[in-house]
């Protein structure tokens, strides 16, 4: 007799109440995490003087590579700990070290410092994270798990579009406030916790309680012996070492030389196992001497799981794009304007004014746009700052003076200051605190080096470059200034063409501020962390649907279906149209439709795969085994974040190619699906198609 599958309905009415509380939980942390980690590429790249830190965008991919890493790996640790001594206590920790790991995140302006920050987030992170989800696993069964992942997946998207939402509106106010926020959702889970959730109950698991030596044998129970962790860790030690000092531009250990280094230390230990003897890897039969790790070949214990894991982290890398990536890349490449007109149109309807009242769209700080393109003071002193050099310099048709200094590029004054030579090239390099961690100058900085010289000194560096301007009429330093005050006003979320620019700044030349309201109302941009939401908003909507029809299918089907989806929606913004920083930029259009198709493809993949190992782990070890499947989440972001910064600092940066950048994104996604596919046919025996254990 067919057994009948329950109803929509009748599942969801399936779950114990600390399911829901668990998903309640996972909606807050995800609103601090990602209510952090949407605007982190702005925050790390964007400029001192508007409240960010300087670094560069290699810089912020080694961060997103080896802190996310580091978070992802941890869930091995965390999660067995969890088994031992509780889920609830687990929790509790977990929320405290929250609590303060995001306040200091935003108390650090230097690389070292806000490393160390960062790390501890984290550490809370990872503390958090196999606890909630083994929660889930351990609540759910066979008929009701499938919609329950995806219910979970659900709730993680809540709480990643609300996070970004209240993180853009409060950095309106100030970048700290940021950090505010984010502690204050970990407080709210910390009387969750304390006040509503029960340990979920598994049969044998209070009198089965693992000693420590037990946990640490665990954590080699499905990938490998000792061997095999000394192999594949210092690999990906070495990449995290290359990629930090990639980033602060040191020569030594090169890209090139840590390639060479690496297929040097796999060959080492190849040729190091063939003089082991046979069988010298695996477990060792109780009674027998135990050997030196040392001693013994390299041994997987389980090998196909293996595989998956590392065939998960092609799919980790492209997503991760989406966070890493597309926030800087839609500051600094796409036009958002269509969608704040779009939306001011509907501000300006009478059921809009009937609702929430009329606004005084003359007043930047009011209407639609001051809270979809929110700009901060500090960001609002730029445009001022910036608009009055620029009324100088075209007032005075060109001519030499400090104000026309400051809006050359930093290659023109770099150029100038070495015609100069001797004193003024010293006075100028002189060491400021806001770049001691070796990245380059940032526009900032070149406005206050130059604040620095003395009149003499401004005097001196025009008198040899005076020769090398062009006699033109059009006089070519007045163009450069205009080119590059236009490229500046992009990190204030303005983006104007230098023709419009120059035409408002001369229309109101007597009147800074009207210039600044003027360019703040015609020129704002939406915030970045807004359109990467819908991805968070699609999943929302639609996930429970999804994961529901899903059930239907094989699970490697929806998965790899899912990734060829995927990777469509991201290499879209390879179609998004003009590459230049500056012009009218990208196609807002293409980007958001991008989105939301690799939103459906990740809906499909993500939490399929998540479901598939909540069920092939022992109900007494579900947090560790899905400690092991943060493995592949944490070479994806590894991976992700290395590939993030080099790709957008060569391609996206110095060439003005981003199209290049999204196929290659793209082309990892479409490569990581058809990998999953042979593995599928031809790793998998048949009688195993939906399990990932080995054959006995």
């Amino acid at each position: 007799m067919t057994e009948t599958k329950p109803g929509f309905i009748e599942t969801v009415k399936s779950y114990p109440a600390t399911f829901w509380v668990a998903n309640t939980m996972e909606i807050f942390e995800r609103m601090a995490w990602y209510g952090w980690f949407t605007v982190m590429a702005l925050y790390v790249t964007g400029s001192v003087e508007t409240g960010g830190l300087g670094f560069t965008t290699e810089t912020r991919g080694m961060l997103q590579a080896v802190v996310p890493c580091i978070l992802y790996l941890l869930p091995v640790v965390t999660g067995a700990l969890a088994d031992r001594y509780g889920f609830k206590r687990t929790f509790v920790v977990a929320y405290v070290m929250m609590i303060a790991a995001y306040y200091l995140l935003g108390q650090f302006h230097t690389l070292p410092g806000f490393f160390m920050a960062f790390l501890f987030v984290a550490l809370a992170a990872a503390t958090f994270k196999p606890v909630v989800v083994g929660t889930v696993a351990k609540v759910t069964n066979e008929s009701n798990s499938a919609t329950g992942f995806g219910i979970f997946y659900m709730m993680v998207n809540i709480g990643g579009f609300v996070g970004p939402i209240v993180a853009g509106v409060v950095r309106g106010w100030g970048w700290e406030n940021v950090f505010y926020a984010c502690s204050a959702w970990a407080v709210v889970n910390l009387l969750i916790v304390l006040t509503l959730y029960k340990e979920p109950k598994v049969e044998g698991l209070a009198k089965d309680k693992r000693t420590l030596k037990k946990v640490g044998d665990d954590l080699v129970e499905v990938l490998g012996n000792g061997r095999f962790f000394i192999t594949t860790g210092t690999v990906i030690i070495a990449l995290m070492v290359a990629s930090a000092l990639s980033s602060m531009r040191v020569s030594w250990f090169s890209w090139k030389w840590c390639g060479i280094i690496l297929v040097g230390w796999v060959v080492l230990n190849i040729l190091y196992d063939l003089v082991m003897p046979a069988g010298s890897g695996r477990p060792q039969k109780a009674g027998q001497p135990r050997r030196f790790f040392l001693a013994k070949r390299m041994h997987c214990s389980n090998w196909r799981f293996c595989v998956f894991l590392l065939i998960m982290s092609g799919f980790w890398t492209s997503f991760n794009q989406i966070f890493y990536t597309m926030p800087e890349y839609i500051r600094d490449f796409t036009d958002t304007r269509p969608m704040l007109r779009a939306a001011q149109s509907l501000e300006s309807t009478t059921v809009w004014k009937w609702v929430f009242g009329e606004a005084d769209l003359s007043n930047p700080n009011e209407g639609i746009a001051s809270k979809m393109a929110t700009i901060n003071e500090s960001e609002r002193g730029v445009i001022v700052r910036s608009i009055g050099n620029l009324n100088e310099v075209l007032a005075s048709d060109g001519a030499p003076s400090r104000a026309l200094l400051k809006t050359l590029s930093q290659a023109r004054v770099d150029e100038f200051i070495d015609l100069a030579g001797g004193p003024v090239r010293q006075a100028y390099d002189q060491e400021l605190p806001e770049t001691a961690d070796g990245d380059t100058v940032t526009a900032s900085a070149k406005s206050r080096r130059i604040d620095r010289l003395s009149d003499a000194d401004v005097a001196a560096i025009f008198a040899v470059a005076k020769p090398t301007a062009d006699a033109d009429p059009d006089h070519p330093w007045v163009r450069e200034a205009l080119d590059q005050t236009a490229h500046h006003l992009i990190g204030t979320k303005v983006r104007v063409t230098p023709d419009r620019l120059e035409e408002i700044v001369l229309e109101n030349s007597d009147d800074t501020q009207t210039a600044t309201n003027r360019i703040m109302i015609e020129c704002r941009q939406v915030n970045p962390e807004f359109i990467v939401n819908i991805d968070a908003l699609a999943i929302i909507i639609f996930q429970v649907l999804i994961s529901f029809l899903m059930a239907k299918f094989h699970r490697f089907t929806t998965m790899i279906v899912g990734m060829v989806i995927a990777a469509v929606g991201i290499g879209l913004s390879f179609f998004a149209g003009d590459n230049g920083m500056l012009g009218t930029g990208g196609s807002v259009v293409i980007v958001a439709l991008g989105l939301f198709t690799f939103a459906i493809g990740e809906m499909m993949a993500s939490p399929t795969s998540q479901e598939y190992v909540g069920r092939i782990a022992p109900r007494d070890k579900i947090a560790l085994y899905m400690g092991y499947y943060f493995v592949a989440v944490a070479l994806g972001n590894l991976f992700g974040g290395i590939l993030s910064g080099q790709l957008y600092g060569k391609l996206a940066r110095d060439m003005q190619r981003p199209d290049l950048m999204w196929l290659a994104f793209g082309g990892i996604m479409l490569f990581t699906a058809i990998v999953f596919l042979l593995y599928n046919m031809f790793a998998l025996p048949k009688d195993q198609a939906d399990s990932l254990t080995p054959a006995t």
